[in-house]
């Protein structure tokens, strides 16, 4: 049977799929809301000044840069380690400043490789402390080779009670492939330490899609997962980026592009193993134990991000930071690189947006948080899922099926995907932007 090699990366920046995106983002968002224009926040204009329960903060350093990763990172250097810390300080105690008594129910931390600079996590926790609700969730991305029982206790010890280490696959040519410096004997190590060290949430990562892995490989690796008793499994395809040198390599065609037919296979058999294993679908990439909240960072209706690179949004005020670590430690005020306002449409299209990567859209949360009802605005939208198996109709909410979250993936690849591709390389080339187009 004929399985297509699709780029998606050379497909989504084709003629077809902006007239694709404009149809859609038009019909969506409004003729307000189309293009989305991010610009530098003029000399002397006011600075987003928005508070959030749900809390951010990058910390980009690396040992080592795997060529897929298309996050903000940077190889780690003492001097700048330090002087980011100082940075950091200064950001998050102006943030605290301007909030108030705002309570923070979540504090993630994400990379970047955030275990490599521990001292960075404790101190984002230690300024944050005296906000942070008693059940607040605080999550750490682990690499698999930091995950040793004193990195972990001392984690542990500075209040981090969720954890999500990046296994991502468990055959080792495929590890070498990715540029990941451990073999699966210590993945699964990892596991077995965090486990011991009590984290009340264990999360760990696979990538499906990996040229040379067969279908059947990522389910395998998540029956391995859940024989160490983990609590959540998140899936992602391995994404092509233009700015990662692994995108760079599939645009001039020196790299393997797998088969389209053979990744949602890989979908499929992942999500009946994870299903079958006791695990329910939380997330169109997660998959989560029964009666534990899932590990997710800014999936959020508001967030504010903290570091080089991080993104805000409160209301409907969209920020970055600059993505240059230098830049960002040299800032004295932290002014955004880039800000966008959206109107009211767009802002409810990006929430629909989110509630269907969530997979369950509630015309209520709708109604209370934009006073408008849910299917008058986008009933046309929602009869399009259902008509194409991708949501059913369970009164009061509207929810994804697996058809559904099988095919998000392969539809943000030709739309949202390339919003990110875009700001992302231009954030990376540019510290300080004037202005970002994304249509």
């Amino acid at each position: 049977m004929l399985d297509l090699r699709i780029d998606f990366q050379r497909l989504r920046h084709s003629r077809p799929a902006e007239l694709a995106r404009r149809a859609l983002y038009r019909w969506m968002a409004g003729a307000d809301g189309w293009p989305v224009v991010f610009r530098r926040p003029a000399p002397g204009e006011e600075v987003p000044a928005g508070a959030s329960a749900h809390l951010y903060v990058h910390l980009p350093f690396c040992r080592e840069l795997c060529p897929h990763c298309p996050y903000n990172k940077t190889l780690y250097e003492a001097r700048q380690h330090e002087a980011y810390g100082r940075a950091l300080r200064r950001e998050v105690e102006t943030y605290l400043a301007r909030a108030g008594d705002r309570g923070a129910r979540s504090l993630y931390f994400g990379g970047g490789t955030p275990s490599a600079t521990p001292d960075l996590v404790e101190l984002g926790i230690d300024l944050v402390r005296p906000h942070l609700e008693p059940d607040a969730e605080i999550g750490v991305e682990v690499h698999p080779r930091d995950a040793t029982p004193p990195l972990l206790d001392r984690l542990r010890r500075a209040g981090v009670n969720r954890i999500s280490l990046g296994v991502e696959t468990l055959r080792p040519d495929l590890l070498k492939l990715l540029g990941r410096s451990y073999d699966p004997p210590q993945a699964l190590d990892s596991l077995r330490a965090a486990r011991a060290a009590g984290f009340p949430m264990v999360d760990a990562n696979l990538i499906y899609g990996i040229p040379g892995q067969r279908d059947a490989d990522p389910a395998s690796d998540a029956e391995a997962l859940l024989g160490e008793d983990v609590d959540q499994i998140s899936a992602y395809p391995l994404f092509t980026f233009l700015h990662t040198p692994y995108g760079r390599r599939v645009a001039e065609h020196r790299f393997p592009i797998i088969g389209d037919r053979l990744r949602v296979r890989s979908q499929r058999l992942l999500s009946r193993v994870c299903r079958g294993g006791g695990l329910e679908r939380t997330s169109v990439w997660s998959f989560t134990r029964r009666g534990t909240a899932p590990y997710s960072t800014v999936t959020h209706e508001d967030y504010v991000g903290f570091g080089a690179g991080a993104g805000s949004k409160v209301g409907g005020v969209f920020w970055f930071n600059t993505f240059s670590v230098p830049a960002y430690v040299a800032s004295a005020d932290h002014r955004p690189a880039l800000r966008m306002a959206a109107g009211d449409r767009l802002r409810r299209a990006h929430w629909l947006y989110w509630r269907i990567y969530r997979l369950e859209i509630d015309g209520g949360d709708y109604r209370a948080l934009f006073g408008r009802d849910l299917e008058a605005d986008y009933g046309g939208f929602l009869r399009l899922l259902r008509l194409s198996g991708m949501a059913r109709r369970e009164p009061p909410l509207w929810r994804l099926t697996e058809r559904g979250a099988v095919w998000v993936h392969r539809l943000q690849c030709l739309f949202s995907l390339t919003w990110i591709d875009r700001l992302w390389s231009r954030c990376r080339d540019e510290p300080w932007p004037e202005e970002v187009v994304l249509a």
